[in-house]
């Protein structure tokens, strides 16, 4: 045995050469060589033996010195798996690539057209500027309030001078006042102060009760005819009216 190939003693008979690659182990009455510079499938030093005497397993080491290196199989099986995996990823990036170039000759759908707005009525485009603005806001809120027909009401207003904002206005007035009534008689008064109160906030709009000589009516006497024996003429006024 060469002088490389000396041992040196590691204590409980465990034995090792001068250049550490080799270390002789006692194993169950045998000896057993472990191989620091080769691994086994599982990537672990490669165990050689087992040997019947110390003597032996010195002229395995001697042996092994002079084989070619073991082929350890875990190396084997990482070279499939990376073979493998290669082949996955040029498998994966030729599909990517068919199904870019599926994309590129696939005709573009055409967005669908966007619907166009109705025409506005004849009567709406025929207004000037200003009022035709206005007009179209008057129907936006009376849309927003929830109105019926909010045209027909902004085509009487603006269009056709009538005042039919005020009258709208009257009828919602004059509708609630009835709706909360508990009876007939209070129904008249509730009536009677829908029209004086002479204006709706949320329409915009006020209004005025007159005469043939466009004198104001601000103030109006109902009898109380739920005490016929003592009658009395309760006078309801206008707000801000005394």
């Amino acid at each position: 045995m060469p002088d490389s190939d000396s041992l040196r003693r590691l204590g409980g008979g465990r034995w090792e050469t001068r250049d550490g690659r080799f270390a002789i182990e006692p194993q169950s009455g045998t000896w057993v060589i472990v191989d620091n510079e080769q691994t086994d499938e599982l990537g672990l030093p490669l165990v050689r033996g087992p040997f019947g005497s110390l003597t032996a397993a010195k002229e395995a080491i001697e042996a092994a010195r002079v084989e070619d290196p073991m082929a350890s199989p875990l190396a084997g099986r990482l070279e499939q798996a990376r073979q493998a995996e290669r082949a996955a990823s040029r498998a994966s990036q030729a599909a990517e690539s068919q199904t870019r170039e599926a994309a590129a000759a696939e005709p573009a759908k055409p967005k669908p057209a966007r619907p166009e707005p109705p025409p506005e009525p004849r009567w709406l485009r025929d207004l000037e500027v200003g009022e035709r603005r206005r007009a179209r806001d008057l129907i936006a809120r009376l849309e927003k309030m929830g109105i019926d027909d909010p045209e027909r009401v902004v085509r009487a207003e603006v269009a056709d001078g009538q005042p039919a904002l005020a009258r709208l206005a009257l009828e919602r007035a004059l509708a609630k006042a009835v709706g909360s009534s508990k009876d007939a008689p209070d129904a008249v008064r509730a009536a009677v102060k829908a029209m004086l109160r002479g204006a709706d906030v949320e329409l915009g709009v006020s209004w005025r009760l007159v005469d043939d000589e466009g004198r104001r009516i601000d103030r109006l006497e109902i009898p109380d005819e739920r005490t016929p024996s003592k009658p009395t003429i309760p006078a309801i006024r206008a707000p801000g009216e005394h």
